[in-house]
């Protein structure tokens, strides 16, 4: 495995930082601890992805899928943003 995930259990949140090279390979672990945390968090889940080094074109697609049914992304960095942002919104740096 080429991540990290720690999880922070703050406020009635959950985050989950993300820390290195998320790659196909990993991804079911990511959903398994996404879905864990999400059972446990009623105020909602956020990634925190300021650790993420890269992440290729799965991980793209599972983090949009993730924003797209109310996960927060925090902290992404603006490369990042880019790819996962809706093709209409493309235009800033902030993650869905």
């Amino acid at each position: 495995m080429t991540f990290r995930i720690t999880r922070l259990d703050e406020h009635r949140q959950t985050v989950l930082k993300v820390d290195g090279w998320l790659e196909a390979e990993g991804l079911p672990d990511l959903e398994r601890e996404f879905d864990r945390a999400r059972g446990v968090s009623p105020a909602g889940l956020t990634l925190d992805l300021s650790g993420l080094r890269q992440a290729d074109e799965a991980a793209v697609e599972l983090l949009r899928r993730l924003a797209a049914g109310g996960a927060r992304l925090i902290n992404c960095p603006p490369y990042l943003a880019l790819r996962i942002a809706p093709p209409g919104r493309r235009n800033g740096h902030e993650a869905p």
